[in-house]
């Protein structure tokens, strides 16, 4: 853990013009591994006196906190990598009397807020494999011949299952963190608008659009060019598909949506139906995702019959228990 800052602070102090952005980040980082040290130290302590349940159990939560310490120097690893990919290093013979400004702290600082807002919130990169792993059918079902383009991609789950199942993709993202972490793990992405990207492919040019957790990012222009475009660049029998939370789930619209200070609004899953019809898809459905558990849902009786308390309220826990996800799927006509 110790040698991992000292990395860090080199890449930090490469960056051009970066006085500012590294004596701040000096001082987040030298909290950080002051707090671990300190959570080290207790649990060094306690371990060797975890003879009782409740100093067990206080192992644990340092444990915990140690665990979103890791998260937190994660993120701002992962925003310093991505700021160093895109600031060129300067030549340490060559000095620089009008050296080109550095990117605003603002940027860097909102890069590495939401890195660490998508690991706390989203799920971790296991959970969205799973979660997405069942996508996959529904492309080795389209002709094959043209790639795959992932918009928003991401940290990069899908294009990780798209190459264990050999289909030819590509990656986009506007955040520079997102696809400095898909390079280093061998997947090709750009940092490109997802509008720009669709608008420079060539006509009948994709196998598919793919765009997981991405549409209630947009302004509804943007989101009906997005559909436009996409309808364009798909070839013959190509696929679309976007996954976005379930604007009709009360729980999601009214409360969870909100989570993400990004999202715009929450999208009805019969408007995307609608939208995509408009503009020539077929055989479009919208499936409902992500399907809540929780221990108080209220099953119908089929045997004895249900009172009408019982009726009202298994009528509206659907509107809560409803999946917390809609996946549109959308075709190019043949």
């Amino acid at each position: 853990m110790n040698s991992l800052i000292p990395k860090i602070k080199l890449i930090v102090r490469k960056l051009t013009g970066a006085a500012q952005l590294e004596e701040r980040m000096n001082v987040r980082l030298t909290e950080i591994q002051e707090n671990i040290t300190d959570l080290s130290q207790k649990i060094e302590i306690l371990v060797g006196k975890a003879e009782h349940e409740d100093l067990v159990n206080e192992v644990k939560g340092l444990e915990k906190k140690i665990d979103v310490a890791f998260s937190q120097l994660s993120s701002v690893q992962r925003g310093l990598m991505a700021e160093s990919r895109t600031s060129p290093l300067p030549k340490e013979e060559i000095v620089d009397n009008n050296p080109t400004p550095t990117p605003p702290l603002d940027r860097l600082a909102a890069e590495t807020v939401y890195a660490s807002i998508e690991d706390k919130l989203r799920g971790s990169s296991e959970e969205i494999r799973n979660r997405q792993s069942g996508y996959i059918k529904l492309l080795e079902n389209v002709p094959s011949g043209k790639s795959v383009v992932d918009l928003g991609c991401g940290r990069g789950e899908f294009l990780e299952l798209l190459s264990e199942s050999g289909i030819d993709s590509l990656g986009v993202d506007s955040s520079a963190v997102a696809v400095a972490e898909c390079q280093e793990k061998g997947f090709e992405a750009k940092k490109m608008d997802l509008l720009d990207y669709l608008s420079s492919c060539e006509d009948e040019s994709l196998r598919a659009v793919v765009s997981f957790q991405v549409l209630e990012h947009l302004s509804f222009p943007s989101l009906i060019q997005v559909l436009a475009e996409s309808f364009r660049a798909l070839m013959p029998g190509g696929i679309f598909l976007g996954e976005t939370p379930n604007g009709a789930n009360l729980a999601v619209g009214g409360s969870t949506f909100w989570l993400d200070h990004t999202h715009v609004r929450p999208l009805h899953p019969e408007l995307l139906k609608h939208l995509a019809e408009f503009y020539g898809f077929t055989d479009v459905r919208v499936d409902l995702v992500s399907q809540p558990e929780v221990p108080w849902k209220l099953e119908p009786d089929e045997d004895k019959g249900n009172s009408s308390y019982a009726e009202a309220i298994i009528g509206l826990q659907e509107y809560v228990l409803s999946g917390q996800d809609a996946l549109l799927v959308a075709y190019r006509p043949n």
